[in-house]
């Protein structure tokens, strides 16, 4: 039987039903009595309860003495029933229930009292469907030629489908290039592929995700023979590395270098950032001028595809943001018209980034707001050191304050901003006779330490206010280069990085002495040109500790202490590998031994790298390092030993040097 058929048969039921209860209608007019006083109540009250205890308690009409009774049949009482309690009677005997009948009376004088039946009563509900329901005649045929319709489109779509796999000569029209970046630049496409990606490339990436976040050494289950005497080069490698993921993205970062890293502090250490210079084969003059294109310029942050060619390969300065559950694709491009040599998450607004460029100006970046920056410092034309306007040379570094940014260029200026306004310094300060190379902050007291090009170290002191009045910054020079050429001289040449430990989460009352924090916590690290890393404790004296010779002829580039483990920190070389130290257990040699840690092998010869670190970052938890190669970005994560302090290892760091002699005992 057809659909069509069925539902027709349907409303054939409806309409003999509605006949019957017409029929029914007719007859009520004809009854009389309490039953049929009950029953009109029951019809206003509408409650099949009260109806069904009305009938049974009330006394039935007088009937003559007859030798046989007949019993009262559904018909008979149906004659008697309402319209509504007959429809809700009728509901009842759907559900099976049994019908009530009266016996005989055993005297024809008295009148036959009725049994008292202990009805129940209920509700039965199911969840249907619409389809479950017939419809109208008249949607009926619509509906029919609708799906025959839908039925045919169907069959000629399969047919069609049979028909072009068997022909051979009916080949698929290939788009021409300008058609696909045509389909590939409308916003309608680049919006859906932009964010469609994005959650299917998460989700693939949450293993990865979960490997750099939480994993341990996986290495090694028993950790005491880590450092056996009989383990390998390469095994104690590993042993210190529980993951290594590489970031890159050619499409755009193709022959240019990693100028800076940073991590979020908003987003649990998930996102990262890294800073690109020009390319290679860019001619070196372009870098120089000032910012001229700001945002909107119509392309977002979050697209793969650039706004046109010139786009990806003329932006003289790239910065992008990574997500560590997706390595082959950036989750944020920002372009800039100078070389960007440095580059910060904001400290109180996620969505926005601070850049520092080869042409002196900070810019920052929105990430709702397109790819080019949404405000830019203004340039110093007057071209002094006064710090009108900004600085003039390219800037070598960028550092958050509590009040804002503190920025340092190549000619000895430092400019302070505040968080309201980037777009004019608040305060300059310029150091004399210096070519700043290297900048850093003592988070303590707010101390600024600048390295120059000669090897030299400066501190600068915060401003004191007493009495409503408020000093100058203090500048003041820890050590030059001894030319008797002694061990405790500074550095020959450009200092490339200086560190400080992060600031203290667990003890606020921190004893200083000249400016820095006295104890494990206010040592400092810088590295140079000439193959060394220095230790300094400013707070005992002007000059260096201990000098920490590099194992090859080859500058370091960074350095940088764990924000986490009071002895743990890691430097940077040219040669493409990375050392990390735990001053704890050894002053002399690194844990990673004096080969050190291969980051971006050769194709060719996998124990020679084909690039040298440029910067390295540590994650704030302590657990993760990210180092920079060329264009690429290396996170590795760090087995237990490095992030998890065992006791009170700064206190042991200070117990070997004074043991040492290097600084004086605590009165």
């Amino acid at each position: 039987m057809s659909e069509k058929a069925k539902r027709s048969s349907a409303l054939e039921e409806k309409r003999r039903r509605l006949e019957e209860l017409k029929a029914r209608r007719s007859q009520r007019s004809l009854g009389s009595g309490s039953n049929a006083s009950s029953a009109v109540s029951a019809s206003k009250s509408g409650n099949l309860d009260e109806y069904i205890d009305g009938l049974l308690n009330s006394a039935p009409p007088a009937v003559p003495a007859s030798p046989a009774r007949p019993m009262v049949t559904e018909a008979s009482r149906s004659a008697a029933t309402p319209m509504s309690a007959t429809k809700q009677i009728s509901k009842i005997d759907q559900m099976n229930q049994k019908s009530v009948q009266f016996a005989p009376p055993l005297d024809a004088n008295v009148a036959p009292q009725s049994p008292v039946r202990n009805v129940e009563t209920f509700a039965m509900s199911t969840q249907t469907e619409d389809e479950d329901f017939p419809m109208s005649l008249e949607n009926s045929d619509d509906e029919g030629e609708s799906l025959n319709k839908s039925t045919e489109i169907q069959l000629s779509m399969e047919e069609e489908r049979k028909g072009g796999s068997g022909d051979c000569g009916n080949e698929p029209t290939l788009l021409t290039e300008e058609e696909v970046n045509l389909a590939l630049s409308s916003p309608s496409f680049s919006n859906f592929f932009n964010s469609a990606s994005k959650k299917v490339e998460r989700l693939l990436g949450s293993p990865l995700l979960s490997e750099l976040l939480v994993g341990d050494s996986i290495y090694y289950a028993d950790k005491e023979s880590k450092r056996d005497a009989s383990t390998s080069t390469r095994d104690k490698e590993n042993s210190l590395l529980s993951a290594q993921v590489s970031f890159s993205f050619p499409k755009w970062t193709a022959n240019r270098d990693i100028t800076s890293l940073d991590w979020s502090p908003h987003h649990r250490g998930e996102i990262m950032l890294a800073s690109y210079h020009m390319p290679s084969s860019a001619k070196s003059s372009v870098g120089s001028t000032a910012l001229s294109a700001i945002a909107p310029n119509g392309a977002k942050s979050a697209s793969l595809f650039p706004k046109s060619k010139t786009e990806m390969t003329g932006a003289d300065g790239l910065t992008i943001l990574w997500n560590l559950a997706m390595p082959s694709r950036p989750e944020h491009i920002f372009t800039c018209g100078s070389p960007v040599l440095h580059a910060k998450f904001h400290p109180t607004e996620g969505s926005l980034v601070v850049g520092a460029c080869y042409s002196g100006q900070v810019v920052v970046w929105d990430v709702r707001s397109g790819r080019l920056p949404v405000q830019r410092s203004s340039w110093n034309l007057s071209g002094g050191n006064n710090g009108a306007g900004g600085h003039v040379h390219p800037i070598v570094g960028l550092e958050s304050l509590d009040s804002g940014f503190v920025s340092a260029a190549s000619d000895g200026t430092v400019n302070f901003w505040s968080l309201a306004n980037l777009m004019e310094p608040a305060e300059t300060v310029v150091v004399p006779g210096a070519n700043i190379s290297s900048l850093t902050v003592a988070p303590e007291s707010q101390t600024l330490l600048v390295g120059d090009e000669s090897g030299s170290i400066h501190a600068i002191f915060p401003s004191s206010s007493s009495g409503g009045r408020s000093s100058k910054r203090t500048i003041v020079k820890l050590n030059s280069v001894d030319p008797g050429g002694s061990d405790e001289s500074g550095h020959y040449g450009n200092v490339t990085s200086i560190a400080t430990k992060p600031p203290l989460k667990t003890d606020s009352s921190t004893a200083l002495s000249k400016g820095f924090a006295r104890g494990a916590h206010g040592l400092v690290l810088s590295c140079g040109v000439d193959w060394t890393t220095k230790l300094w404790a400013p707070a005992y004296t002007d000059k260096p500790l201990l000098n920490l010779l590099s194992h090859s002829y080859d500058y370091m580039s960074d350095v940088q202490w764990s924000p986490i483990h009071p002895a743990v920190f890691a430097t940077a070389s040219s040669n493409g590998t990375l050392g990390l130290w735990n001053l704890a257990t050894s002053l002399d040699e690194p844990i990673t031994g004096l080969r050190g840690l291969l980051l971006d092998k050769g194709d060719n010869n996998p124990d020679r790298p084909s690039h040298g670190v440029n910067r390295i970052k540590w994650s704030r938890d302590g657990r993760r390092v990210a180092a920079a190669c060329s264009d690429t970005v290396h996170v590795l994560g760090l087995a237990e030993e490095l992030w998890k302090p065992k006791g009170n290892e700064g206190a042991k760091v200070m117990n070997s040097l004074r043991s040492r002699g290097l600084i004086d005992a605590e009165e």
